[in-house]
């Protein structure tokens, strides 16, 4: 039970944000050539997984007050890691896009391993739905390090190495049902306080024009649908 738990995350997590990247780099002339509109998406994806999905979630979980707090923890932890960070521009938001993916793909492990102490059925269904909802996740992370020239071998293997964290999450919520069942807001509101520095402090300043404030709208969304 516990393997197959975990094997179900670790797919559902790996193929989500991997073929996010794959299909990035797949179109990577393509994002070059709209590099400003596909910026714009990335952000409009990763806010729009903050307020209709992280914080929701939390705040169900754990409360607005532990989702308030523990979110400003995720921006203060955030930007220590950016003034540790030794790249610049568009290296240094690529690679906090790809740390908020793997801090935000734990507790949607954890969710999964969960529900199937519930029954079967729901995690089952639940992993599904998190592997869709992953792909355009995975191709935020994907089309940041795209503008910062990433080789796409290299893309690839970040997008899938950001769904390893959800097999874990998936052994640990379905091994320790009863502890991280209880920190699954505490998780996600670290993970909606990450993504909304990133999106606030990295990609809207750069997404002034009007292809990219129409690309915002587009990942906004496409999210609010999935």
């Amino acid at each position: 039970m516990i393997l197959k738990v975990t094997l179900i995350g670790l797919m559902a997590g790996v193929l989500g944000t991997g073929i996010g990247g794959i299909l990035s780099s797949i179109f990577r002339k393509e994002v070059d050539k709209y590099l400003n509109f596909c910026m714009g998406f990335s952000g409009g994806i990763m806010l729009a997984v903050v307020v209709f999905d992280l914080m929701k979630e939390a705040m169900e979980s754990s409360g607005i007050i532990y989702t308030v707090v523990f979110t400003f923890m995720g921006v203060l932890l955030t930007m220590f890691i950016k003034s540790r960070l030794d790249f610049a521009g568009d290296m240094k938001s690529g690679y906090l896009i790809f740390i908020s993916i793997l801090l935000h793909n734990l507790p949607e492990g954890l969710a999964i391993g969960s529900s199937f102490i519930s029954a079967e059925t729901l995690g089952i269904t639940l992993a599904i739905v998190i592997a869709l909802h992953n792909i355009p996740e995975g191709l935020a992370t994907a089309l940041s390090l795209v503008g910062a020239k990433v080789p796409a071998k290299k893309i690839i293997l970040f997008t899938f190495i950001a769904g390893i964290p959800m097999g874990i999450g998936s052994f640990l919520g379905v091994y320790f049902a009863g502890i991280f069942k209880s920190l699954i807001g505490v998780f996600l509101s670290l993970a909606a306080g990450t993504m909304l520095f990133v999106v606030l402090d990295e990609i809207m300043p750069k997404s002034k024009s009007i292809y990219s404030i129409i690309g915002f709208l587009a990942g906004t969304i496409i999210v609010y649908c999935i």
